[in-house]
């Protein structure tokens, strides 16, 4: 198999083909590629320095753990000629930490259903000040809200991720206690709206029963 040069060492090839009289004259395009040469792989060549000038603490703090130290990655070209191969990064988010531990300590908000229609009516939440907005109801606050409720806090308060998450859910257990305590009073009239109703009912079947019974007594009472 023929030896393929990277285009960054394709002028040097060619020029020591030249050189050992290899090749008669050089190619056509020679002289343009040594006057623009090709720039580096955008594939191959990764910088080991990622520019993080962008990032907040938080996506800094959570990035370190994901990233190789130095020392390891020249302890692995010392001791391996082979190189690795071209991996892209991975991409981490703040959030996937938090999420894991949320839902870790909460499995069954996972269980709650979802809507997933998009209408008109949606809510396109962009505030975390707070965990429940006014105007919203308390069914509306539900795992993925605590989280970026709790990203809110570590960046704009600075505070650390247990302070923010002990923060975070002790408002969102009293939102829950909220819901359910409504869930439980409109429970509570709609079984006494029924109740009314069948307790009705009762009362009209006992009088067409008296009707019935008054009916023929004086149907016999004619006889």
């Amino acid at each position: 198999m023929a030896y393929r040069a990277p285009p960054t060492e394709l002028t040097k090839h060619v020029s020591r083909l030249l050189k050992g009289k290899l090749l008669k004259k050089p190619p056509t395009w020679f002289a343009a590629v040594q006057a623009v040469p090709p720039g580096p792989s955008v594939i191959r060549a990764q910088n080991t320095e990622v520019n993080i000038a962008g990032q907040t603490n938080a996506e800094k703090q959570f990035g370190q753990a994901n990233r190789l130290p130095a020392h390891s990655i020249n302890r692995h070209k010392q001791k391996n000629l082979k190189t690795r191969a071209p991996k892209p990064r991975p991409i981490v988010y703040p959030e996937d930490r938090l999420r894991r531990q949320f839902y870790k300590d909460h499995p069954f908000e996972l269980q709650r259903p979802k809507l997933l229609v998009e209408t008109t009516d949606g809510i396109n939440r962009t505030n975390f000040s707070q965990l429940l907005l006014d105007g919203m109801h308390p069914a509306q606050v539900d795992g993925e809200t605590v989280i970026k409720y709790q990203l809110h806090l570590m960046v704009s308060q600075n505070m650390t991720e247990r302070q923010a998450y002990a923060k975070a859910t002790s408002e969102f257990y009293e939102i829950r206690a909220q819901e359910e305590e409504e869930k439980r009073l409109a429970q509570s009239k709609i079984d006494s709206v029924f109740n009314a109703l069948a307790a009705k009912k009762q009362t009209e079947r006992t009088l067409q029963r008296e009707e019935k019974a008054i009916a023929e007594a004086l149907k016999s009472m004619t006889q």
